[in-house]
């Protein structure tokens, strides 16, 4: 078993998109994690949905995290919160002028991650660089 320091972003693999990084913290028979992080990323376009329940936990920053027919949720440092399956979503940092968000997600192994392909408008609040 190896220990990784997941402040510091150790993973066993790293994925960079426009959206964020995400690196791999386990994948195993019965569990999945990641770790996100969000600096200056652009907002995603479409949203996405698991096919598992989906836990998050906001280590550093905040992310709002929009969910299909609900209010937008801003989580902050050391808050959580769970994904239902099959619920379209996404989250990004906030505010977007704000410092880097690092959130810990963790899903059943075996659960597929799929971007919904039609782009969706982002219910932002008019002044989207305040707290």
């Amino acid at each position: 078993m190896r220990s990784l320091d997941i402040i510091a972003r150790e993973a066993l693999s790293v994925e960079n998109t426009p959206y964020g990084a995400v690196g791999t913290l386990h994948s195993g028979g019965d569990l999945q994690a990641w770790w996100v992080w969000k600096d200056e990323e652009e907002i995603e376009p479409t949203l996405s949905v698991l096919d598992r329940d989906d836990l998050l936990y906001v280590i550093r920053g905040s992310l709002r995290l929009e969910l299909e027919g609900r209010e937008p949720v801003i989580l902050g440092a050391g808050e959580m919160t769970v994904i239902p399956a099959g619920t379209p979503f996404r989250g990004y940092r906030w505010p977007r002028a704000g410092e880097p968000c690092q959130f810990l997600a963790v899903a059943p192994a075996g659960a597929t991650f799929t971007r919904l392909s039609e782009a969706v408008a982002s219910p932002a609040p008019p002044d989207a660089t305040a707290a």
